[in-house]
């Protein structure tokens, strides 16, 4: 039984150290392994830094590319809505101040036409008052009847007259 004991304790004992042999390999094994997924994954990790930095700065760069480009044209938009705002703006000041110089200019014109008949007006009224007083208030009227010498009230004709030594008509007027 002493042999029995002994080979059960020998078998153990090639038990526990297979067991820890054992134990080594795959501790072994398993610290290849990590140490393969560590690389593995460092690469991986790297790669995908790269491909991550990599799609960045690119989108970056069209980012930069549309932000210039829409300044660009924001820019080239605002210029030629206020060159638009600024013409219309300056076209219509134009045609108010012709409308405004037409119109004082006709104004001027109108004005200086009325006073040159008031002028003239008041010359033919004082050419009239003269010439009634150098014909006494006798008036000339014409119509479908003939031609008359109209008589101021008061006055009266005398028709027997001559003048230049009998070669004119004339009329003597006489107050009655």
């Amino acid at each position: 039984m002493s042999n029995l004991l002994q080979t059960g304790a020998e078998f153990e004992k090639k038990l526990k150290e297979r067991a820890a042999s054992t134990e080594k390999m795959l501790n072994d094994e398993f610290r290849k392994l990590e140490e393969s997924v560590n690389r593995e994954l460092t690469s991986n990790e790297s790669l995908i830094r790269n491909a991550i930095n990599d799609h960045t700065a690119a989108l970056k760069e069209l980012l930069e590319r549309y932000q210039k480009t829409t300044v660009s044209t924001m820019d080239t938009h605002w210029q030629t809505v206020l060159k638009m705002s600024v013409k219309r703006w300056l076209w219509l000041i134009i045609v108010s101040v012709l409308m405004f110089a037409t119109t004082g200019s006709l104004l001027w014109y109108q004005g200086m036409k009325i006073n040159a008949n008031m002028n003239i007006l008041r010359e033919q009224k004082e050419s009239l008052e003269k010439l009634n007083a150098k014909t006494w208030g006798v008036r000339y009227h014409e119509d479908s009847n003939g031609r008359f010498l109209v008589l101021p009230k008061g006055m009266k004709a005398e028709t027997n007259w001559t003048k230049d030594n009998g070669k004119l008509n004339a009329v003597r007027l006489v107050q009655e």
